[in-house]
């Protein structure tokens, strides 16, 4: 039986726009939470009707009991689940392992459009590990900590891992209180990536963001993603990993918005009405 998946939405707010809804998707160790506080109000406000999705075993999904063997095959089936439920195809923006999740799925299906938030690149996590290992081994030892269960990171951990030195208490105490384990099968199939498995996605309007202060995900790793679709990759300055929680997170929303306002006509008119059966 396929497990129950959480989908968060937020309606339009005032005139709603004349485009498709907006589909978030997270990143390892989080859930369709990470949305909530600030892009699903804030693009609601501007006329998109908003979902995320909480991936299998993650939220108020179904799937905890057996979160070790889900994979990032099954993570690309949530998405489709997601879009079925939904009944119109979105665009989708995609974060961090999310964007993982969104290049698999693109690979075999259509969307209207994709952004993709300091996304896993198609390579896969090796590059990050190793650069973790080399720049800063505490942190890498913690978070394999954690994600073996045996290890609770303090806030300042937090705050160095995952967002910009800046970044307000009630941020960190959040990601603290709600951050999660996650699926070690999934982990392993960001991690062991055969180049040669990966396949081409079909040319499509794309946004590629990175994070300057990113520990996790490194300019050059944005930039290959944004060469795996064609287009250049941008990098914010001032921002940690949790582009949509940090200090800073309008200037990811407002560079999200720029391009989705600049969309071409056709697209939105046509993916409009269109339905999933």
């Amino acid at each position: 039986m396929y497990p129950r998946l959480e989908l968060i939405h937020e309606a339009a707010q005032g005139t709603e726009r004349d485009a498709p809804p907006l589909l978030f998707v997270h990143g390892a160790f989080c859930a369709a939470w990470c949305w909530q506080a600030h892009f699903l109000p804030w693009f609601a406000k501007q006329g998109y009707d908003c979902w995320a999705l909480s991936l299998e075993g993650h939220g108020a999904s179904g799937g905890r009991e057996y979160l070790a063997a889900i994979s990032i095959d099954d993570y690309v089936r949530n998405l489709s689940a997601a879009v079925k439920r939904i009944k119109r195809t979105p665009i989708m923006i995609g974060h961090s392992m999310g964007g993982f999740v969104l290049q698999q799925y693109l690979t075999s299906h259509s969307l209207p459009a994709a952004a993709f938030l300091a996304s896993v690149p198609p390579t896969g996590l090796a590059s990050s590990s190793l650069r973790l290992l080399t720049q800063a081994p505490g942190l890498l030892l913690n978070l394999n900590l954690y994600q073996q269960g045996s290890y609770n990171p303090v806030q300042d951990e937090l705050r160095d891992l995952l967002l910009s030195r800046d970044a307000p208490e009630a941020t960190t105490a959040l990601l603290a209180q709600r951050c999660q384990q996650e699926s070690q099968r999934a982990v392993m199939d960001m991690t062991l990536v055969n180049p040669m498995s990966i396949r081409p996605i079909l040319p499509l309007p794309t946004l590629v963001l990175g994070a300057a202060e990113d520990m996790l995900i490194a300019p050059q790793d944005v930039v290959a993603t944004a060469e795996r679709l064609d287009v250049n990759a941008e990098i914010l300055p001032h921002m940690g990993h949790m582009m949509m929680l940090d200090t800073r997170w309008e200037r990811t929303a407002e560079r999200l918005l720029s391009w989705l306002e600049g969309l071409p006509d056709q697209l939105v008119r046509k993916t409009e009405n269109q339905t999933v059966a």
